[in-house]
């Protein structure tokens, strides 16, 4: 009978001896997910913020939202496809999709890519392991910073200029201080790329420029009248610059700001060679009998043919930035964020130069007309001749723009010394400034252009050449050949 009363003993005791084993089995097994493509080709193995802005991706085929690093597909072992996306604060978020989900997201991706690229063969130079713009959040807190001591600080004091120099003062350091302190915060949780950071500032000095042209078109008079409009579009371009170059590549930003100030400059070119930008006259004195004798002067209000001419200028500007990425983005050759710069600069030489050939008591309109017409010649020049053949960093596109700023001034002061007269001085000038460009490309010696890569610079490994590589900065570097 013993043995029959200790088998419920024996048998709990067996159940609690394999009960640990059975534990340790069930935890042991592994759910395990294997990475997929998010094309069909297999050549996407992840999105960035970058790219999944510049492939057009939105609900419902694509379920992420708010800011994150990069995002991966899995699928596991049961044919269940797991969207990771991994956040800027380090968390992860897990989207589950289905075959049909995984379908619609593929299909938006792939129409995507051919949208950018225009043919499957070119797929590769978007994907080459190349990010749309690098991260610089720095940058842009350190831009933002510099907006609020050059724009922000003085459109706000000036509205607030007629409570006193007091107020006008505290106004500027209230509005500079601010501005690191937003464009920091703002960055935090958000992933902000260098073409961001630049287009915004661009953006940002332009739109306090339209600002105070709006102002004048209004005949505003005092400081708030000018500070309110100033303030208000200067904020407003920097947050239009901010929006507009997510997704899009250096090159592509910086083209839109090329484009953008081309334009504004031709058609005040334009306006000037027509001799429309002039202030309205008021009379100071005038004899009915002998009207010669009447005497007047200009008031502070311009005439209706200047505000057509600053209203189409913005209005001409604002086309250039819709419609300037398309110079990087479809051109035969790469365009790059210090290309644009270059062409901005042998545009500026240009100018220089057709201004020197204008006699000193030529009319204004003339000198104008000229003046832009060397603009324009200038920055084609460029295109053709160093666009076309090399490819510059942001780095090298602003050294680029100092050597030529050293020989301009270089030649300029060989002419104050020979105490030359206008023509000479400016043609001693641009001469000087053309070859202190060439011979900051020659010390730089950028790298060969690389054919249709949007704007998108190729990888440092590929363009050192056995050159010593300087690193100024998470963003900023200069190349120096010994």
């Amino acid at each position: 009978m013993r043995p029959l009363r200790s088998l419920p003993f024996l048998a709990l005791a067996a159940c609690l001896a394999a009960a640990p084993v059975t534990s340790a089995t069930a935890q042991s097994a592994p759910v395990v997910e294997r990475p997929v493509p998010f094309d069909s080709a297999g050549r996407l193995p992840s999105l960035t913020p970058g790219l999944a802005s510049r492939l057009a991706l939105s609900p419902p085929v694509w379920p992420v939202s708010g800011s994150f690093r990069d995002a991966r597909l899995f699928a596991s072992e049961t044919g269940a496809y797991v969207l990771v996306v991994t956040r800027t604060d380090g968390s992860v978020a897990r989207y589950a999709l289905d075959s049909a989900a995984l379908t619609a997201l593929r299909t938006a991706v792939g129409t995507g890519l051919l949208a950018q690229t225009g043919t499957r063969d070119r797929v590769p130079d978007l994907l080459n392991g190349r990010e749309v713009s690098q991260p610089a959040g720095n940058v842009f807190v350190r831009n933002q910073t510099i907006l609020g001591l050059a724009a922000y600080g003085p459109a706000a004091a000036a509205l607030l200029s007629d409570g006193g120099g007091a107020t006008a003062a505290g106004g500027y350091l209230v509005a500079a201080g601010s501005s690191f302190f937003v464009a920091a915060n703002l960055v935090k949780n958000r992933a902000v790329t260098r073409a961001q950071a630049a287009h915004s500032f661009h953006m940002g000095t332009r739109g306090a420029g339209a600002g105070a042209a709006i102002a004048a078109i209004a005949n505003a008079d005092g400081g708030p009248g000018y500070g309110a409009p100033i303030l208000a579009s200067a904020v407003a371009g920097t947050a239009l610059g901010y929006f507009q170059a997510r997704g899009l590549s250096d090159g592509e930003a910086a083209s839109a700001g090329l484009m953008a100030d081309l334009a504004a400059l031709t058609v005040l070119g334009g306006a000037g060679s027509a001799d429309l930008l002039k202030r309205e006259k008021r009379t100071v004195f005038f004899d009915p009998e002998r009207p010669e004798l009447g005497s007047y002067e200009e008031s502070g209000n311009l005439t209706s043919g200047a505000k057509v001419a600053l209203a189409s200028t913005i209005g001409v500007a604002s086309v250039g930035y819709l419609l300037g990425p398309r110079y990087a983005r479809r051109a035969s050759y790469n365009v790059t964020a210090g290309d644009a710069s270059v062409v901005l600069t042998t545009a500026a030489v240009g100018a220089i130069g057709a201004f020197s050939l204008v006699p000193e008591r030529s009319k204004q309109s003339t000198e104008f007309g000229v003046a832009t017409g060397g603009m324009l010649l200038g920055a084609l020049l460029a295109d053709r001749t160093l666009v076309r053949k090399r490819d510059r960093t942001s780095a090298d596109g602003g050294l680029i723009r100092l050597g030529t700023l050293a020989g301009g001034l270089m030649g300029a002061g060989l002419a104050a010394m020979a105490e030359s007269d206008r023509q000479p001085a400016l043609a001693m000038s641009a001469v000087g400034g053309l070859l202190g460009l060439m011979g900051t490309e020659a010390i730089l010696k950028p790298a060969p252009d690389a054919g249709p890569l949007r704007g998108i610079m190729q990888e440092a490994s590929a363009r050192l050449d056995g050159r010593v590589f300087v690193s100024l900065g998470p963003v900023s570097s200069v190349r120096i050949t010994f």
